[in-house]
């Protein structure tokens, strides 16, 4: 067992919003053709999700923020405290490894493989240590540091080269059970401490030297997909890395942030739009810290379809790429930003945020005290700000609807008093997963008043 002596009184909530068309949202409220009409499947408040046969969610007091939450492009999975992983939504190419022809999974389901030691030999019994999700493929890293992966593998991004069928045409069959996948050579020992999935690409840190590996089809390299993982060339001491649809992001331990992949929109943070197949340092992003006498590196680094975050160790959030629908949270600016550029709305509140989950075309930031805003597209309540969601209105819920002011995402009243205190976010393509706890009305001022106290001492 993995993590399942956690304090009950401690219980986090697993809440859910945006578009359930492919059953993303587990309610099972999603209809037998589930494109028919996508308003009718829109949660635009976050809604609880209980897993089954009283499953928890893995806590965020022994994992940091987004090891136990994935958000896929239409899809959900999540890590238990008991070191399980369930999985929910669109599951083309065996994306959820679940061993089941549906085409959409409506409430959330073990991936059961995983305890099969004659399906996945070798699997840690402690269980799932951090999970992600990309396009069609998913990816796992067990406790022992081993990595496997599942689903599509059109572009080779499940990392298993299933060989040559003849004319030189390779086979690129799905996986649909999870895969160990070999990292430092066929038997290789590498351990690895994260992983991350792009929209056809994959990528691995190895624990101990943060060397990358990656594989798949990464947008805008001219190069042939990696059919198995390979060692990125003069990139080591990676302590973060986050995959956007088509392009990565990655923190080394000397505070500098490198980026590669498709640049069109400016998501690279490199001045201007075009593509890298190899990292290369965010220069703009050191110089805008310096620019705002900002003393405090580089902790977190987040990337979403066509946009990317770095939050500070003062708690300052930047954000660059692609600004259509007021994704970068700059207002009724929704220019691309070539450069990174800091959520002034928020920050003038003195909001100190410490998390940011970037989906396909929408935003939430997490900030100390537990609170979430979003600002972006809005259609089908992906920005969760409807305060009550029985009183629905079709033109809240119109196709252009979005802004890009942050506002706060509005959580039902606990049913016992208080309010929510959110502990970790992830956002999807159309939806946004978060874990809440419930915390008091004199715990919340409490905290807060020795927050304030602590940032006016001398």
């Amino acid at each position: 067992m993995a993590n399942d002596d956690d304090d009950d009184d401690d219980d986090e909530t697993l809440f859910v919003w945006g578009c359930g068309e492919d059953g993303q949202l587990g309610l099972a409220s999603s209809p037998a053709a589930p494109h028919a009409s996508a308003l009718d499947w829109a949660v635009p408040t976050p809604t609880p999700l209980k897993l089954p046969n009283g499953e928890r969610v893995a806590s965020a007091k022994t994992t940091a923020p987004n090891k136990a939450l994935c958000a896929g492009s239409r899809n959900s999975a999540c890590v238990t405290r008991a070191g399980g992983l369930y999985a929910w939504g669109w599951n083309s190419h065996d994306t959820l490894g679940l061993d089941t022809e549906d085409e959409f999974v409506t409430t959330p389901r073990a991936v059961e493989a995983l305890r099969d030691p004659e399906k996945v030999p070798g699997f840690s019994p402690r269980g799932v240590a951090r999970a992600h999700l990309g396009g069609w493929h998913a990816l796992c890293v067990d406790f022992d540091g081993a990595a496997y992966a599942w689903g599509g593998n059109e572009y080779g991004q499940a990392g298993v080269d299933c060989g040559v069928a003849g004319h030189g045409v390779h086979v690129s069959l799905h996986l649909s059970v999870p895969t160990r996948l070999p990292f430092g050579g066929p038997g290789g020992n590498v351990k690895i401490k994260q992983v991350a999935c792009g929209g056809m690409h994959s990528f691995a840190v190895a624990d101990g030297t943060g060397e990358v590996y990656q594989w798949g089809q990464i947008a805008g390299s001219e190069k042939a997909p990696a059919r198995a993982p390979a060692k990125l060339r003069g990139i080591r001491g990676v302590v973060a890395l986050a995959a956007g649809a088509f392009h990565a992001i990655a923190l080394q331990d000397d505070g500098r942030v490198l980026s590669w992949g498709n640049g069109d929109y400016g998501q690279l943070g490199l001045g201007l739009p075009g593509n890298e197949d190899a990292p290369v340092v965010v220069e703009a992003l050191r110089r805008v810290l310096i620019h705002s006498h900002c003393r405090a590196g580089v902790v977190a680094v987040r990337a979403g379809g066509w946009h990317s975050a770095a939050i500070t160790a003062g708690r300052v959030c930047y954000l660059w790429g692609r600004g259509e629908y007021g994704r970068l949270g700059q207002g009724d600016d929704c220019a691309d930003k070539q450069w990174p550029v800091e959520v002034a709305e928020v920050m003038s509140e003195g909001t100190r945020v410490v998390d940011a989950a970037l989906g396909g075309t929408h935003t939430c930031l997490l900030d100390e005290d537990g609170v979430v805003t979003s600002f972006g597209r809005n259609s089908l309540g992906r920005l969760g700000r409807v305060a009550d969601g029985k009183a629905r209105s079709i033109h809240w819920f119109a196709y252009d609807r979005w802004t890009g002011t942050p506002g706060r995402v509005n959580f039902p009243p606990p049913p016992g008093g208080g309010g929510w205190r959110c502990t970790g976010i992830v956002a999807g393509g159309r939806h946004t997963l978060a874990t809440a706890v419930v915390v008091s009305v004199e715990e919340e001022a409490a905290r807060r008043a020795a927050r304030r106290s602590s940032t006016s001492s001398p």
